[in-house]
This record gives structure tokens, C-alpha cells and sequence, in this order.
């Protein structure tokens, strides 16, 4: 198992490769993580993320801030329903406090050209990314999402504040933020 972790590290292949790899590798065998090289930097959130560039990205780069996450689909009328609200709710929040919390929106769709149609059609700011249903490692497995629209909320320390949070339609969001942001 060190000799095939090893290789692997030392091959071309990129992080997040490597890193879903790793992952399989522990799931099945148990791997000892701290056995690998500590160059390799752990993505706390694992799972398959990519931005409207077609990059693949991660969470990781709102580390220090809050995340109010939005699991969503463009062929979810519930779920589009929303999106006033999240707009009317992130206009509450001052410049300084938009600068502690940000609006992350994902989208399950498998369909690329529908979801980037949508996300020009909804035109609701954030950081729009896509993690397909149907792709291995998507966000729905990550959070074991049955059902959406989905709310997230994680802390500035990268833990889970609230599974299932509350939708941007409820009024009592707005003080929830307010005091994970204080």
C-alpha cells in the first residue's frame, strides 16, 4: 500500500485526483493518511466541484469565512422560488459583514448548458459552481442530500454549523447570520 501511495504522489497526476484516490484507498483499505507526505495538503471539503470556467475548484478558498451554501438545480421550481429571497436577504447585510459571509450556490444539474443558462437567468450574486448528480464524489454525497433546495451553513473554522439550514425566505435567517458573523 506505501509503495502504490508513493507512487501515486510522485506521478503527474493533479490534487484532486490524487486526493479522490486517496480517499477510495482509505475507505477500502484503511489507509493511514499521515503515512503520505505532508506536501499533500487535505481538502477538507471533498467532493467534485467546478466553477462557471470549467475549473475545478474547492471550498477551501472561503477558508476564515462564513458559508451559507445553496444546493439547487435550474429544473427546481422550489428551489429558483428562492432566489428573491436570498437577494432581498443578502441586501441586509452591510459591506463589512458581506466581507465575513459568503453566498456559495451549487448546482446538481448533469446538464452543463442548462445550469450556466440558469445561473444567467437567476442572476443572483455569489460564487456559482456545479457538482453534478450523476458525477462520483458530487456534493450530494458529500452532505448525503436527499432532497432540495438544500441550505448549508459552515462555521469560519470550516465545521458544520447546520445540515439542513433555514431557507432565505425565512425571516429569522437574517439573525442567524448576523450572529455566526459577530
Amino acid at each position: 500500500i506505501h509503495v502504490l501511495t508513493n507512487f501515486l504522489y510522485e506521478s503527474s497526476i493533479n490534487k484532486e485526483h490524487l486526493d479522490s484516490i486517496l480517499k477510495s484507498l482509505d475507505n477500502l483499505l484503511h489507509l493511514d493518511r499521515d503515512s503520505i507526505d505532508n506536501d499533500v495538503q487535505t481538502n477538507i471539503y471533498d467532493f467534485y466541484l467546478e466553477d462557471i470556467k470549467g475549473d475545478s475548484v474547492s471550498l477551501n478558498q472561503f477558508d476564515g469565512k462564513i458559508l451559507y451554501i445553496d444546493i439547487w438545480a435550474s429544473w427546481c421550481g422550489p428551489c429558483k422560488k428562492q432566489f428573491p429571497y436570498a437577494t432581498d436577504l443578502k441586501s441586509k447585510f452591510s459591506k463589512r459583514q458581506l466581507k465575513k459571509i459568503k453566498f456559495i450556490y451549487i448546482s446538481i444539474d448533469n446538464d452543463y448548458d442548462r445550469w450556466k443558462s440558469s445561473v444567467k437567468k437567476i442572476d443572483v450574486d455569489g460564487y456559482h459552481f456545479i457538482s453534478p448528480a450523476n458525477q462520483y464524489n458530487s456534493v450530494s454525497d458529500y452532505f448525503n442530500v436527499s432532497g432540495i433546495p438544500r441550505y448549508i451553513i459552515i462555521g469560519k473554522d470550516g465545521q458544520m454549523v447546520q445540515n439542513n439550514a433555514k431557507r432565505p425566505s425565512d425571516s429569522t435567517l437574517l439573525g442567524d447570520l448576523l450572529q455566526l458573523i459577530q
